[in-house]
């Protein structure tokens, strides 16, 4: 128990939001994330119908999928408030969101953090 109380453990508790650990391939949800920030300062940006699309089809359809993103992202925030890229991914994702209207399905667990 000791040991997760080290900077070390810490800081890899932290980079959770940002990256999946070494060796494990990435979750759905960090897959989404990663797809939000890689549409902040596109052109595609501009297109919310095709990024909301994108991001709902990365999230292979799931509301639950993208609020979790969502959450990822604000997590980056906390732990990273002067990060304009993943200010920039949580607007993208906020923006998605909204665009589509996702409502979490009977039985998911995901709420959304605002």
């Amino acid at each position: 128990m000791a040991a997760d109380r080290t900077p070390a453990a810490r800081a890899v508790r932290r980079a959770a939001s940002w990256a999946p650990p070494p060796g494990r391939p990435p979750e759905r949800a960090q897959l989404v994330w990663q797809r939000a920030l890689a549409a902040v300062g596109s052109s595609a940006e501009h297109d919310r119908f095709a990024v909301a699309l994108d991001l709902l089809r990365a999230a292979h359809h799931s509301p639950a999928t993208m609020l979790h993103a969502l959450t990822l992202g604000t997590s980056r925030l906390r732990t990273h408030p002067g990060d304009a890229r993943a200010r920039g991914g949580v607007a993208v994702l906020d923006a998605a969101i909204a665009f589509l209207g996702v409502k979490p399905r009977a039985g998911e667990i995901a709420l959304a953090d605002r």
